[in-house]
């Protein structure tokens, strides 16, 4: 609706100027000829009687003026200039006149070359003939007469009346007066047809920068079938819509960019807080138990042997704690920092689960812990030997540390995909929470904090595992089963490895 108002009030404005322009010059022309167009007449008029005197002299030369086989050309010569004329001789007789009735132009004649009237005004005067403005007696009205000699010595006499000229500078006002309105409507009808298709695509153009302003780069501008300055503007309006939304995707792209790089540099500086706290926390303690221990060993506060022995177990076993943190935590800085040089190799991973299993056989007595490994069989996998072993060791630890109800912890394979096997963990207890489930991965979290501070979890083991298997480019997870937790890990078949599924 607006630019439909828009392209109307355009093109008003412009065919209101132009029928402006055209009725300004129609009245200016007007009231020129109204002021000039009767001096102008007589001038013409001057010209037509020296005209009619040189063809006159002409044919008086060729012998064709006298006679009664000459009389109607010369009629219509005198119909041709609109005048009234009289060739006489010496004595006055009347040779050639271009009315019937002869009387009246020999009364003018007489009364031109005889009176020495004041109203007579003379225009031009030669040695032939002399042309004046003249009143003749009882007529109110002026004449425009030339008097003359041609060149046989008879007399001429031509007059043409001042009323027929301004007649026709009447009938000329008149005439531009009805042509001014013709051409007012016409240039209005006309005007606004032509200029609504002129006007059309300026209007598209106002309405295609809008959406640009509006950040709407979709609008594009279509030339018309004639091609004109406007199109060319709109194909640099184009050309700017193109330009500015490559601009603004860039500066998008590099603001999105500058947001991450933010954020990523507050969540790191978050996650540094946080590791030195959780680091601060985990060796708070066992530094504070050998501290106090070794005081008290210091100061011989136990006399017997085995109390100091029972002092010494707990320093050593803090000790090994601290020690075993730190190595995790040296461990996942390497491999979040790809500083990790991985030694892929083909071996034997049931071998090594088995190696595992022995190591850890006195904490399964110990918790009269029922392992199974069911379909155990040999299995030779392409990975890093030291790496796939810390998963390993932290997926068995953490089943012997959260294992619960019937103390079952069984390990299994599962050939999931052509050259993929799935090792999965599995312990009897209670299910983790979909709260917890989704943070175990991270560094220093414990869901249960009293059972990892009672076996001296730090909370770092099952990040250890994700850094792994990020850097090997292997799946992991874990799964809540219907009496236990299961976790597992996706490693690559070496080749030529033969697949034997056993129940």
């Amino acid at each position: 609706m607006k630019s439909t108002q828009k392209s109307r009030k355009i093109n008003r404005q412009i065919v209101g100027l132009i029928v402006a322009t055209i009725f300004v010059s129609l009245v200016l022309v007007s009231v020129l000829s109204s002021c000039f167009l009767g001096d102008y007449y007589i001038y013409e008029k001057r010209k037509d009687m020296k005209a009619i005197y040189e063809i006159l002299s002409e044919r008086i030369d060729n012998g064709q003026l006298y006679g009664e086989e000459n009389l109607s050309e010369t009629a219509a010569l005198f119909e041709m200039y609109s005048v009234a004329c009289i060739i006489t001789g010496a004595d006055g007789e009347p040779l050639v006149s271009s009315n019937t009735d002869s009387t009246i132009l020999l009364n003018q004649l007489n009364y031109a070359m005889f009176s020495n009237h004041e109203s007579v005004d003379v225009i031009k005067r030669t040695d032939s003939y002399a042309i004046f403005t003249q009143q003749f007696p009882d007529l109110k009205e002026e004449y425009l007469v030339m008097l003359g000699v041609l060149p046989d010595g008879n007399i001429l006499f031509v007059s043409a009346t001042e009323s027929s000229m301004n007649h026709v500078t009447g009938i000329t006002n008149k005439f531009f007066f009805h042509m001014a309105m013709v051409a007012i409507v016409f240039t209005a009808i006309i005007g606004h047809i032509v200029m609504a298709r002129f006007t059309s695509p300026l209007i598209n153009l106002i309405d295609i920068t809008k959406r640009i302003s509006n950040f709407d780069f979709e609008a594009k501008y279509v030339p018309q079938r004639i091609y004109n300055e406007i199109d060319d503007l709109g194909e640099h309006i184009n050309e700017m819509s193109t330009t500015l939304k490559r601009a603004i995707t860039q500066l998008k792209a590099a603001n999105d960019s500058l947001k991450h790089d933010l954020e990523v540099k507050e969540e790191t500086e978050n996650m540094r807080k946080e590791f030195v706290s959780n680091v601060s926390h985990e060796l708070k303690t066992p530094i504070a138990l050998i501290q106090g221990y070794a005081e008290g060993l210091q100061e011989g506060i136990m006399d017997d042997e085995n109390s100091r022995q029972i002092y010494l177990d707990i320093i050593i076993d803090e000790a090994n704690k601290m020690n075993r943190l730190v190595r995790e935590m040296l461990i996942l800085n390497q491999l979040e920092a790809g500083q990790m040089n991985m030694d892929l190799v083909d071996f034997d991973v049931t071998e090594m689960i088995d190696s595992i299993v022995d190591s850890n056989r006195i904490n399964f007595e110990a918790q009269n812990i029922k392992y199974s490994f069911i379909n155990k069989t040999e299995c030779y996998v392409h990975a890093d030997e030291f790496l796939v072993e810390q998963v390993i060791t932290n997926f068995i630890s953490n089943a012997i540390h959260y294992v619960m109800n019937e103390n079952i912890i069984n390990v299994r394979y599962d050939f999931v995909k052509k050259g993929k096997v799935r090792i999965s963990v599995f312990n009897s207890g209670n299910n983790i929470s979909k709260k917890d489930i989704k943070r175990i991965w991270e560094k220093f979290y414990k869901a249960d904090k009293a059972r990892s501070r009672e076996y001296g979890g730090s909370g770092i083991g099952l990040s250890v595992v994700k850094a792994t298997m990020e850097l090997l480019h292997e799946k992991f997870g874990v799964e809540n089963m219907p009496d236990g937790v299961e976790f597992w890990c996706e490693l690559t078949l070496a080749k030529d490895t033969k697949i034997n599924k056993n129940s």
